[in-house]
Protein backbone atom coordinates (compact mmCIF):
# COMPACT_ATOMS: atom_id res chain seq x y z
CA UNK A 1 0.00 0.00 0.00
CA UNK A 2 1.23 2.97 -0.42
CA UNK A 3 2.22 5.41 2.39
CA UNK A 4 0.94 8.75 0.82
CA UNK A 5 -3.16 9.01 0.99
CA UNK A 6 -4.85 9.24 -1.82
CA UNK A 7 -7.42 11.36 0.57
CA UNK A 8 -6.23 13.98 3.37
CA UNK A 9 -8.71 16.15 4.93
CA UNK A 10 -7.43 19.00 7.15
CA UNK A 11 -9.43 20.77 9.57
CA UNK A 12 -12.58 20.95 7.30
CA UNK A 13 -15.38 23.27 8.77
CA UNK A 14 -18.68 23.27 7.63
CA UNK A 15 -21.80 25.12 9.25
CA UNK A 16 -25.51 25.43 8.10
CA UNK A 17 -27.24 28.73 7.80
CA UNK A 18 -30.53 29.14 9.06
CA UNK A 19 -33.24 31.10 10.49
CA UNK A 20 -32.51 30.27 14.13
CA UNK A 21 -28.85 30.98 13.24
CA UNK A 22 -25.53 28.71 12.43
CA UNK A 23 -25.83 25.35 13.36
CA UNK A 24 -21.81 23.82 13.73
CA UNK A 25 -22.32 20.67 11.65
CA UNK A 26 -18.64 19.79 11.00
CA UNK A 27 -15.87 21.37 13.18
CA UNK A 28 -12.12 20.95 12.39
CA UNK A 29 -12.20 17.48 10.96
CA UNK A 30 -9.23 15.89 9.93
CA UNK A 31 -8.38 12.28 8.78
CA UNK A 32 -6.04 10.41 5.73
CA UNK A 33 -7.32 7.49 3.60
CA UNK A 34 -4.93 5.46 1.94
CA UNK A 35 -4.94 4.21 -0.95
CA UNK A 36 -7.46 0.34 -0.93
CA UNK A 37 -8.28 1.03 2.38
CA UNK A 38 -11.86 1.37 3.92
CA UNK A 39 -12.59 3.68 6.81
CA UNK A 40 -15.86 3.93 8.86
CA UNK A 41 -17.22 7.18 10.23
CA UNK A 42 -19.71 6.09 13.30
CA UNK A 43 -21.96 8.50 15.75
CA UNK A 44 -25.69 9.06 16.38
CA UNK A 45 -27.67 10.88 14.30
CA UNK A 46 -26.82 14.27 13.21
CA UNK A 47 -23.36 14.00 14.26
CA UNK A 48 -21.63 15.57 11.09
CA UNK A 49 -21.27 12.28 9.40
CA UNK A 50 -23.15 12.62 6.25
CA UNK A 51 -22.27 16.19 5.99
CA UNK A 52 -18.59 15.41 5.76
CA UNK A 53 -19.02 13.40 2.64
CA UNK A 54 -21.56 15.94 1.11
CA UNK A 55 -18.55 18.45 1.60
CA UNK A 56 -16.09 16.01 0.50
CA UNK A 57 -17.69 16.15 -2.77
CA UNK A 58 -19.13 19.81 -2.92
CA UNK A 59 -22.48 18.41 -2.80
CA UNK A 60 -23.79 20.95 -0.36
CA UNK A 61 -27.49 22.69 -0.20
CA UNK A 62 -27.41 26.77 -0.49
CA UNK A 63 -27.39 27.18 2.98
CA UNK A 64 -24.61 25.58 3.97
CA UNK A 65 -20.89 27.22 3.38
CA UNK A 66 -17.68 25.76 3.89
CA UNK A 67 -15.70 27.97 6.42
CA UNK A 68 -12.29 26.43 6.46
CA UNK A 69 -10.20 23.71 6.00
CA UNK A 70 -8.89 21.24 2.64
CA UNK A 71 -9.83 18.53 1.28
CA UNK A 72 -6.63 16.84 -0.95
CA UNK A 73 -7.50 14.02 -3.64
CA UNK A 74 -4.20 13.15 -5.12
CA UNK A 75 -2.36 16.33 -4.06
CA UNK A 76 -5.34 18.38 -5.41
CA UNK A 77 -7.46 20.13 -3.27
CA UNK A 78 -10.97 19.47 -4.45
CA UNK A 79 -12.75 22.77 -1.55
CA UNK A 80 -10.20 25.29 -4.02
CA UNK A 81 -11.86 24.00 -7.45
CA UNK A 82 -14.29 26.16 -9.33
CA UNK A 83 -17.72 23.84 -9.65
CA UNK A 84 -16.63 22.78 -13.48
CA UNK A 85 -13.62 21.54 -12.21
CA UNK A 86 -15.33 19.64 -9.41
CA UNK A 87 -17.77 17.87 -11.95
CA UNK A 88 -14.83 15.90 -13.15
CA UNK A 89 -14.05 14.83 -9.87
CA UNK A 90 -17.45 13.91 -8.72
CA UNK A 91 -18.25 10.27 -10.22
CA UNK A 92 -14.60 9.93 -11.39
CA UNK A 93 -12.72 10.61 -8.07
CA UNK A 94 -15.19 10.19 -5.86
CA UNK A 95 -18.65 8.85 -6.44
CA UNK A 96 -21.24 8.40 -3.52
CA UNK A 97 -24.00 5.56 -2.30
CA UNK A 98 -26.41 7.53 -1.52
CA UNK A 99 -28.47 6.70 1.93
CA UNK A 100 -31.82 6.32 0.33
CA UNK A 101 -31.72 3.76 -3.23
CA UNK A 102 -34.94 4.26 -4.31
CA UNK A 103 -34.57 7.88 -3.84
CA UNK A 104 -31.50 7.66 -5.82
CA UNK A 105 -33.31 6.13 -9.17
CA UNK A 106 -35.61 8.30 -10.98
CA UNK A 107 -38.76 6.32 -11.06
CA UNK A 108 -39.40 6.37 -14.88
CA UNK A 109 -36.75 5.50 -16.26
CA UNK A 110 -35.14 2.13 -16.85
CA UNK A 111 -32.30 0.90 -14.15
CA UNK A 112 -29.75 0.15 -17.36
CA UNK A 113 -30.26 3.55 -18.77
CA UNK A 114 -29.65 5.95 -15.71
CA UNK A 115 -26.48 4.15 -15.05
CA UNK A 116 -25.45 4.83 -19.09
CA UNK A 117 -26.43 7.84 -19.26
CA UNK A 118 -24.13 9.07 -15.76
CA UNK A 119 -21.23 7.45 -18.33
CA UNK A 120 -21.95 9.07 -21.02
CA UNK A 121 -22.20 12.42 -19.15
CA UNK A 122 -18.81 11.39 -17.66
CA UNK A 123 -16.58 10.05 -20.94
CA UNK A 124 -17.49 11.88 -23.21
CA UNK A 125 -17.32 10.50 -26.59
CA UNK A 126 -18.24 7.17 -25.25
CA UNK A 127 -21.16 5.60 -27.00
CA UNK A 128 -24.06 3.95 -25.91
CA UNK A 129 -23.23 0.72 -27.25
CA UNK A 130 -19.42 0.80 -24.78
CA UNK A 131 -21.74 2.34 -21.82
CA UNK A 132 -24.18 -0.26 -22.21
CA UNK A 133 -21.50 -3.23 -22.41
CA UNK A 134 -20.20 -1.10 -19.09
CA UNK A 135 -23.37 -1.84 -17.51
CA UNK A 136 -23.45 -5.55 -18.19
CA UNK A 137 -19.91 -6.15 -16.93
CA UNK A 138 -21.02 -4.16 -13.65
CA UNK A 139 -24.26 -5.97 -12.57
CA UNK A 140 -22.51 -9.55 -11.46
CA UNK A 141 -19.91 -7.32 -9.68
CA UNK A 142 -22.59 -6.29 -7.60
CA UNK A 143 -24.93 -9.75 -8.31
CA UNK A 144 -27.43 -8.37 -10.21
CA UNK A 145 -28.24 -10.37 -13.75
CA UNK A 146 -27.26 -8.32 -17.24
CA UNK A 147 -30.90 -8.96 -18.03
CA UNK A 148 -32.59 -6.71 -14.94
CA UNK A 149 -31.23 -3.61 -16.90
CA UNK A 150 -34.12 -3.30 -18.93
CA UNK A 151 -36.35 -3.48 -15.75
CA UNK A 152 -37.73 -0.29 -13.71
CA UNK A 153 -36.72 0.80 -9.83
CA UNK A 154 -40.01 -0.11 -8.74
CA UNK A 155 -39.77 -3.91 -10.59
CA UNK A 156 -36.66 -4.37 -8.03
CA UNK A 157 -36.16 -5.58 -4.54
CA UNK A 158 -35.06 -2.86 -1.86
CA UNK A 159 -31.43 -4.92 -2.03
CA UNK A 160 -31.87 -5.07 -5.41
CA UNK A 161 -32.00 -1.61 -5.93
CA UNK A 162 -29.42 -0.81 -3.39
CA UNK A 163 -27.02 -3.02 -6.07
CA UNK A 164 -27.74 -1.15 -8.93
CA UNK A 165 -26.98 2.08 -6.86
CA UNK A 166 -23.56 0.37 -6.10
CA UNK A 167 -23.17 -0.62 -9.64
CA UNK A 168 -23.73 3.47 -10.59
CA UNK A 169 -21.27 4.69 -8.00
CA UNK A 170 -18.95 2.24 -9.83
CA UNK A 171 -19.30 2.61 -13.42
CA UNK A 172 -16.74 5.41 -13.88
CA UNK A 173 -13.72 3.76 -11.81
CA UNK A 174 -13.32 6.48 -8.70
CA UNK A 175 -10.28 6.56 -6.62
CA UNK A 176 -12.55 6.28 -3.48
CA UNK A 177 -16.29 5.65 -2.51
CA UNK A 178 -18.44 6.86 -0.17
CA UNK A 179 -21.28 4.67 1.28
CA UNK A 180 -23.73 6.43 3.34
CA UNK A 181 -25.62 3.82 5.71
CA UNK A 182 -25.26 1.38 2.58
CA UNK A 183 -27.32 -1.29 4.04
CA UNK A 184 -30.21 0.64 5.71
CA UNK A 185 -33.84 -0.51 6.11
CA UNK A 186 -32.49 -3.91 4.17
CA UNK A 187 -32.49 -7.02 6.29
CA UNK A 188 -29.46 -8.16 8.29
CA UNK A 189 -28.61 -11.44 5.71
CA UNK A 190 -29.26 -8.51 3.11
CA UNK A 191 -27.31 -6.16 5.13
CA UNK A 192 -24.04 -8.91 5.56
CA UNK A 193 -24.29 -9.85 1.77
CA UNK A 194 -24.02 -6.06 0.32
CA UNK A 195 -21.49 -5.13 2.95
CA UNK A 196 -19.08 -8.35 1.87
CA UNK A 197 -19.98 -7.62 -1.88
CA UNK A 198 -18.52 -4.12 -1.49
CA UNK A 199 -15.67 -5.26 0.14
CA UNK A 200 -14.98 -7.95 -2.21
CA UNK A 201 -15.54 -5.26 -4.56
CA UNK A 202 -13.00 -2.66 -3.27
CA UNK A 203 -9.87 -5.68 -3.04
CA UNK A 204 -10.29 -5.95 -6.35
CA UNK A 205 -10.56 -2.92 -7.99
CA UNK A 206 -8.48 -1.73 -5.47
CA UNK A 207 -10.09 1.60 -4.23
CA UNK A 208 -10.91 3.32 -1.37
CA UNK A 209 -13.77 3.73 0.29
CA UNK A 210 -15.83 5.37 3.46
CA UNK A 211 -18.15 3.98 5.39
CA UNK A 212 -21.07 6.39 6.81
CA UNK A 213 -23.18 4.48 9.32
CA UNK A 214 -24.73 4.74 13.10
CA UNK A 215 -24.14 1.45 13.77
CA UNK A 216 -20.70 0.29 14.70
CA UNK A 217 -20.94 -3.23 14.84
CA UNK A 218 -22.40 -3.06 11.32
CA UNK A 219 -18.92 -1.81 9.68
CA UNK A 220 -16.81 -3.68 12.03
CA UNK A 221 -16.03 -6.29 9.41
CA UNK A 222 -15.52 -4.10 6.45
CA UNK A 223 -13.26 -1.06 8.10
CA UNK A 224 -9.61 -1.39 8.25
CA UNK A 225 -10.28 2.02 10.29
CA UNK A 226 -13.14 4.02 12.35
CA UNK A 227 -13.31 7.13 12.78
CA UNK A 228 -15.95 8.29 15.75
CA UNK A 229 -17.73 11.88 15.30
CA UNK A 230 -19.84 13.28 18.07
CA UNK A 231 -21.46 16.47 17.30
CA UNK A 232 -20.02 17.70 14.48
CA UNK A 233 -15.82 16.74 15.42
CA UNK A 234 -13.71 13.87 15.28
CA UNK A 235 -13.86 12.15 19.00
CA UNK A 236 -11.46 9.31 18.38
CA UNK A 237 -10.09 7.58 14.97
CA UNK A 238 -8.13 4.22 15.16
CA UNK A 239 -7.62 0.86 13.39
CA UNK A 240 -10.77 -1.11 13.77
CA UNK A 241 -9.03 -3.72 16.46
CA UNK A 242 -7.77 -0.51 18.40
CA UNK A 243 -11.03 0.95 18.30
CA UNK A 244 -12.54 -2.35 19.52
CA UNK A 245 -10.16 -3.56 21.78
CA UNK A 246 -8.90 -0.13 23.62
CA UNK A 247 -11.55 2.83 23.51
CA UNK A 248 -9.62 6.03 24.50
CA UNK A 249 -12.60 8.34 24.73
CA UNK A 250 -15.49 7.71 26.52
CA UNK A 251 -18.28 8.13 24.10
CA UNK A 252 -16.36 5.39 21.73
CA UNK A 253 -16.62 3.27 24.88
CA UNK A 254 -20.13 4.08 25.64
CA UNK A 255 -21.17 3.04 22.20
CA UNK A 256 -19.06 -0.56 22.50
CA UNK A 257 -21.55 -1.02 25.56
CA UNK A 258 -24.52 0.04 23.79
CA UNK A 259 -24.58 -3.17 21.73
CA UNK A 260 -24.08 -6.46 22.63
CA UNK A 261 -21.60 -9.17 21.66
CA UNK A 262 -21.76 -12.92 20.54
CA UNK A 263 -18.83 -13.75 22.51
CA UNK A 264 -18.30 -14.02 26.17
CA UNK A 265 -21.15 -13.81 28.77
CA UNK A 266 -24.16 -11.87 28.43
CA UNK A 267 -23.76 -8.36 29.81
CA UNK A 268 -26.18 -5.61 30.36
CA UNK A 269 -25.97 -3.48 27.51
CA UNK A 270 -26.16 0.34 29.02
CA UNK A 271 -27.63 3.17 27.16
CA UNK A 272 -25.67 6.68 27.31
CA UNK A 273 -27.67 8.98 29.18
CA UNK A 274 -28.52 12.32 27.83
CA UNK A 275 -29.13 13.54 24.26
CA UNK A 276 -26.63 15.14 21.73
CA UNK A 277 -26.35 18.86 21.89
CA UNK A 278 -28.23 21.64 19.92
CA UNK A 279 -25.17 22.60 17.34
CA UNK A 280 -27.09 25.40 16.81
CA UNK A 281 -25.47 26.42 20.65
CA UNK A 282 -22.75 23.81 21.12
CA UNK A 283 -21.67 23.52 24.42
CA UNK A 284 -18.02 25.59 25.20
CA UNK A 285 -15.08 23.08 25.59
CA UNK A 286 -15.30 19.31 25.13
CA UNK A 287 -18.69 18.72 23.04
CA UNK A 288 -19.35 15.60 24.84
CA UNK A 289 -18.83 16.70 28.68
CA UNK A 290 -22.23 17.04 29.30
CA UNK A 291 -23.11 13.62 29.03
CA UNK A 292 -19.70 12.49 30.07
CA UNK A 293 -18.47 10.40 33.54
CA UNK A 294 -15.31 11.30 33.06
CA UNK A 295 -15.40 14.54 32.55
CA UNK A 296 -12.45 17.30 34.78
CA UNK A 297 -12.25 20.92 35.18
CA UNK A 298 -10.74 21.62 31.85
CA UNK A 299 -13.52 19.62 29.85
CA UNK A 300 -16.58 22.32 30.53
CA UNK A 301 -13.90 25.16 29.35
CA UNK A 302 -11.28 23.99 26.98
CA UNK A 303 -11.58 21.73 23.17
CA UNK A 304 -9.20 19.30 23.68
CA UNK A 305 -6.75 19.10 21.06
CA UNK A 306 -7.33 15.73 18.58
CA UNK A 307 -3.41 14.20 19.61
CA UNK A 308 -2.17 11.07 18.48
CA UNK A 309 -1.58 8.41 21.63
CA UNK A 310 1.08 6.38 19.81
CA UNK A 311 0.16 3.92 16.92
CA UNK A 312 -1.85 6.17 15.06
CA UNK A 313 -4.81 6.24 17.44
CA UNK A 314 -6.10 9.67 17.61
CA UNK A 315 -8.73 10.76 20.61
CA UNK A 316 -9.66 14.48 21.49
CA UNK A 317 -10.15 14.01 25.84
CA UNK A 318 -8.73 15.94 28.47
CA UNK A 319 -9.03 12.64 30.39
CA UNK A 320 -9.00 9.49 28.23
CA UNK A 321 -10.01 6.18 29.06
CA UNK A 322 -6.67 4.09 30.09
CA UNK A 323 -6.74 0.67 28.28
CA UNK A 324 -7.89 -2.10 30.64
CA UNK A 325 -9.79 0.11 32.84
CA UNK A 326 -13.67 1.27 32.56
Amino acid sequence: MNDKPILSVRNLTMHYYTRKGDVSAVDDVSFDLARGQSLGLVGESGCGKTSVAFSLLRLLPENAQLLAGNVYLDGCDVLALDEKEVRKIRWRGISMVFQAAMNALDPVYRVGDQIIEALQTHFRGLSEAEARDRVIELFPMVGLDPSLMERYPHEFSGGMRQRAVIAMALSCDPRVIIADEPTTALDVIVQDRILNELRAIQRKMGMSMIYITHDIAVIAEVSDRIGVMYAGRMAELASAVDIFENPFHPYTHALMNAFPSIEGEKQELKALPGEPPDLLSPPSGCRFHPRCSRKIESCNRLQPPFEDMGDDHFVACWNPREVGNG
